[in-house]
């Protein structure tokens, strides 16, 4: 897709007032201005920085950081063809106050632009003011620090052939906490991360593994000087940051979360996408401003589906960490499509990244960036650009009936297993769609269109097709208008020591509400930990976790999200006394 080159551009102080000039160097490659300075203490930040000015006159401001020895280096990628200006500033004698000169270039393969968060639910490259749509596909990879060059090659290579665009490492896991401050760490580190680049694959980033982050930081000076450093160096890679794993496991990961984000705020003048790794949903940190995608590790499809109705923001999901056959995570992979969320799988076997190519091959030929989840189909799951394309995964093999807006169609079943297309003569008659897949014994994909529109649309320059812009629903919170009751659990007072029954009621009947789907979430708003996911279904055992609150006993809130066959969703809130 694109390049990655690195251009250095050497001097020491003795020469540093003089006018200097990077070699030249491809847009969105990394230049690194390189010092030696003797004298600086290598223990905290040095006092040196560097303000780009790009031929747009967009400024960067980038970071000096350490990297060993006598060597700092200050790190840059252009994001536009031509001559960037730079400043040095600072208090380093000799370099402070000098001025410079790059070139970036425009050399082929082009990069498409920086990711963003667009249109609701869906990312874009961005290029000036040019939208072009994103496909997110990742891939978790465990052990990165302990994969040398070679096998990490390998497996770049592997994925990209598999159309694989993002992969998930964590920086810093429990083999790597005695050098995880050393400029060695980092470099092997980066040049697995350059070679990515270069394949066209970006990382997504989690800084530490479970728990380690305030076990080896714990304290904010701590950590304030290890992100200024390692942000430094890492933030011109293409990158999508991704917090800490499972921010839920921390005593205060709400406010840990918000703290990293901060630390990107002043040591990433590029701005990528910002998330957090979970054990279940990042949702609850979204009233805090700085999140730009959803994260989720859940199969759960009750909890993707109904929070794709509260919440906008691309949403990514590692549906298959618990998935031991290759079936299950194909169900997985494409139950989380029909939330409307973008896989990030843990692909345990060749079979299942197989059927994620096969899943990038099919929805790269469709409107991908304007699908929404849609609930007009019997006998499967949909997602639709009304009047368009409609996309109804059938998990269970039988006749499918979907209600469409009133047009010629072109239609056909894909096998979600081998890509294998089955093309179906005038299955819509009027506005109904009526169809029975090919074989039985297994799931598949139909596949309804508008081709010869899709293709004129392509030739738009227009992002988005609809005439009005999408926004999400008003949630139905009056209690005489939700058509359910909570009954239980029974009393005002639930215990973390015994387990508490929960259980819903609708008060009324009809063909959407036969249908239903629950999330109820637990918080303590005292404690401003942000809510927890404590069940879903209609009834069962909720499961609340100790770090919900700082002190017991505790107010704590109950609210119950229901989703009707049609998408739409309501809500009830109950408070209870929660003890130890």
């Amino acid at each position: 897709m694109f390049a990655r080159l690195t251009a250095v551009f050497g001097f020491v102080c003795a020469v540093a007032t003089a006018q200097t000039v990077c070699a030249p160097t491809p847009v969105y490659g990394i230049c690194d201005l390189v010092f030696d300075i003797p004298s600086a203490p290598t223990s905290k930040p040095l006092d040196l920085h560097a303000e780009f000015r790009s031929p747009k006159a967009t400024t960067y401001l980038a970071h000096a950081f350490w990297d060993g020895g006598s060597k700092w280096v200050i790190r840059y990628s252009p994001a536009e063809p031509g001559t960037h200006a730079f400043r040095f500033t600072g208090s380093v004698a000799g370099i402070s106050g000098t001025q410079g000169q790059m070139t970036a270039t425009t050399e082929a393969p082009a990069h498409p632009g920086a990711l963003r968060s667009a249109n609701l639910h869906h990312f874009a490259w961005v290029d000036g003011i040019s939208f072009t749509p994103a496909l997110y596909m990742g891939a978790v990879v465990e052990n990165f620090g302990q994969l040398d060059l070679a096998r990490w090659k390998s497996l770049v290579d592997a994925r990209a052939a598999q159309h694989f665009n993002h992969l998930a490492v964590t920086l810093v896991d429990a083999a790597g906490t005695q050098t995880f401050r050393s400029p060695g760490f980092f470099r092997a580190a980066e040049e697995k991360f350059a070679y990515a680049n270069q394949r066209g694959i970006l990382i997504d980033l989690a800084f530490f593994a479970p728990e380690l982050m305030t076990r080896l930081l714990p304290g904010e000076a701590d950590r304030r000087t290890w992100f200024a450093y390692a942000l430094s160096r890492l933030a011109a890679f293409d990158i999508i940051w991704q917090g800490t794993e499972a921010w839920e496991n921390y005593e205060d990961g709400r406010a840990l979360t918000k703290e990293i984000a901060d630390y990107l705020k002043t040591y990433d003048p590029y701005k990528r996408l910002e998330t957090t790794r979970t054990m279940t949903t990042s949702a609850p940190l979204i009233d805090d401003g700085w999140m730009h995608i959803r994260a989720y590790q859940s199969s759960d499809d009750a909890i993707g589906s109904i929070e794709q109705q509260l919440y906008q923001d691309p949403a990514i999901n590692n549906f298959g960490a618990a998935d031991t056959t290759a079936d299950a995570f194909r169900h997985h992979l494409w139950n989380a499509t029909m939330n409307g969320q973008y896989p990030l799988g843990a692909v345990r076997d060749e079979v299942s990244a197989g059927a994620m190519k096969v899943w990038y091959e099919f929805m790269q030929a469709t409107r991908h960036w304007e699908l929404e989840p849609f609930f007009d189909v019997d006998g499967g799951r949909g997602l639709q650009l009304e009047g368009i394309e409609y996309v109804i995964y059938v998990e269970n093999s039988g006749p499918v009936t979907v209600t469409v807006e009133k047009h010629g169609y072109d239609a056909e079943w894909i096998d979600p297993a081998t890509g294998a297309h089955t093309k179906i003569k005038d299955p819509c008659k009027g506005e109904t769609c009526v169809a029975t897949p090919p074989g039985a014994g297994h799931d598949w994909i139909l596949h309804i269109s508008r081709e010869g529109t899709k293709a004129g649309m392509l030739k738009s320059v227009r992002f988005v097709s609809r005439e009005e812009e999408l926004k999400l629903q008003e949630i139905v919170a009056d209690p005489e208008k939700v058509p359910f009751e909570i009954t239980g659990p029974d009393g005002d007072t639930l215990s973390l020591a015994k387990p508490a029954a929960f259980s819903v009621k609708l008060k009324r009947q009809s063909k959407a509400l036969q249908h239903m789907v629950w999330e109820w979430t637990g918080e303590v708003t005292a404690s401003g930990h942000g809510y927890r996911v404590i069940a879903t279904g209609a009834d069962g055992t909720f499961r609340i976790p100790a770090n919900i609150a700082a002190e017991y006993p505790a107010a704590l809130h109950v609210r119950l999200y229901g989703m009707n066959g049609l998408g739409k969703v309501y809500s009830l809130d109950r408070n209870y006394t929660l003890t130890k």
